[in-house]
């Protein structure tokens, strides 16, 4: 259980992150949100997002690099924002293929499953000893 105190250093924790502008930056979100055509554009052209991520760092100072995983988040929500559906779409499965078929030599000979076992036949009597007389018949007549 939580104490009182706990819930007071909690409340004032989060007062103090109102203090504190964001760490997100709305400057980087607005950047692709103007650049989503272009970027679209190159993809089109058969550049990949890693080397267009190269081509933006390339301009941008050492401590506001893009991180790969921030611009492709924010990209696909740009896309969701305006409806645009991915450049590269999702890859198809392979055709399937026949299977291919062992060489003679290294398979196993088939072993011949029996076929279902029959049953009896209904006007065919069969006399099945009881236990009792099964011993009897066993050790002879007593």
């Amino acid at each position: 259980m939580c104490t009182e105190n706990e819930f007071t250093r909690a409340k004032k924790a989060l007062a103090d992150l109102k203090t504190q502008p964001p760490k997100r930056s709305d400057a980087l979100m607005a950047l692709v949100r103007e650049l989503v055509d272009q970027i679209q554009d190159a993809m089109r052209r058969g550049y990949t997002l890693p080397e267009i991520l190269a081509a933006l760092n390339a301009t941008r100072d050492p401590d506001e690099q893009i991180n790969y995983f921030t611009l492709r988040n924010y990209l696909q929500k740009v896309r969701a924002e305006r409806g645009l559906a991915p450049v590269q779409p999702k890859r198809a499965k392979a055709p399937a293929r026949a299977p291919s078929r062992p060489h003679p030599e290294m398979t196993r000979p088939k072993a011949q499953t029996p076929s279902a076992p029959r049953q009896p036949d209904a006007q065919v009597a069969r006399h099945t000893p009881s236990p009792t007389t099964l011993g009897r018949n066993m050790k002879g007549s007593l």
